[in-house]
């Protein structure tokens, strides 16, 4: 009985193997016509589209926006090379002065609590001469 459906099953496949190759869409229009390049660029329009909206929705849905952040907000940053840059951020009520790196972040300094103005957004410039400021101040203790 196994043997039989073996011959069956290999005869099939040989039948098959041996027929006469087949080209899909042998007898279609030419590939360059105008029907075919418009179904092939509203297809790819679609495509785009669809990849467009999933990231829209990743991003929406993800949980991980700004709004969501809490207390923690970047005030300020400057470069300080290449790829370094020295960020101010606001944590709750307290400032921190952090240095950011492709490989690492450090706390530089902890502000004590009304170092800072809490009042008004600090700017590039001024978040410059803050730091201008600290650190003579460490440099003079």
């Amino acid at each position: 009985m196994l043997r039989l459906l073996y011959s069956l099953l290999l005869s099939f496949f040989m039948s098959a193997a041996l027929a006469a190759p087949t080209v899909i869409g042998s007898e279609s229009v030419d590939p360059l016509s105008t029907a075919n390049l418009t179904q092939w660029t509203v297809g790819l329009l679609f495509v785009l589209l669809l990849i467009i909206a999933a990231a829209w929705l990743a991003r929406r849905f993800s949980g991980f926006s700004a709004a969501q952040a809490g207390q923690l907000k970047v005030l300020s940053g400057v470069s300080l090379g290449g790829r370094e840059k020295a960020l101010l951020i606001r944590a709750g009520k307290q400032h921190i002065l952090l240095g950011v790196s492709p490989g690492q972040v450090v706390n530089l300094h902890t502000f004590a609590e009304g170092e800072i103005e809490q009042s008004a957004p600090v700017s590039t410039s001024g978040f410059q001469a803050s730091l201008q400021k600290m650190m003579t101040q460490q440099a003079a203790k």
